[in-house]
């Protein structure tokens, strides 16, 4: 095999295959980066309108593509300020907003959750109640059953019986008006 030199680097090197231009992938890599970043320029060139300048002028064209980028630069800068600017506030309307619905459904939260603690209170004392309620009932008819009890007593010893009025009460209640008999 022949030798070939570098053209990237100027060194003497034996290729590895027929087709291999540059001694090493990094010579080869600043090459391409070099024709990429050449025809980048040339089609900035081109759309500045200074594509009949040559070489020597380049110092004017980098002047006149650097003050291109820079305008473009604060152009995009501006917008893209205006844009967060309006992006900010839009936000902050938002947010407030929502901060809003926030603080009234805590409220109403507050509010239903102190309606809730009442209802509870008065379950509670209805309940109580009830207890009571239900104990002296229970109370009032063992005092009733008492009362019969004597009044029926009273009346066999007595040897009477029970007026129409009386033994209806006792019959309705399930009660037997005659002694000796359950």
């Amino acid at each position: 095999m022949t030798t070939r030199t570098c053209p990237e680097c100027t060194i003497t090197f034996r290729p590895a295959s027929p087709r291999q231009l540059f001694c090493r992938p990094a010579c080869a890599h600043r090459q391409r980066q070099r024709k990429y970043r050449q025809s980048i320029h040339d089609e900035e060139l081109r759309m500045t309108g200074q594509v009949d300048q040559s070489k020597p002028n380049s110092q004017e064209a980098m002047a006149a593509l650097t003050a291109l980028y820079e305008a473009t630069i604060r152009n995009l800068h501006s917008k893209n300020q205006r844009k967060l600017a309006i992006v900010t506030r839009t936000f902050e309307v938002k947010l407030a907003e929502a901060y809003e619905q926030l603080n009234e459904s805590a409220q109403a939260l507050a509010r239903a959750q102190s309606k809730a603690d009442a209802l509870q209170r008065s379950v509670r004392h209805l309940k109580h109640e009830y207890k009571q309620r239900e104990l002296s009932e229970q109370k009032a008819v063992k005092d009733m059953q008492q009362l019969a009890a004597r009044v029926l007593t009273l009346h066999f010893d007595a040897n009477t019986r029970l007026d129409r009025t009386s033994a209806a009460i006792f019959a309705r209640r399930g009660w037997n008006t005659e002694m000796g008999k359950s």
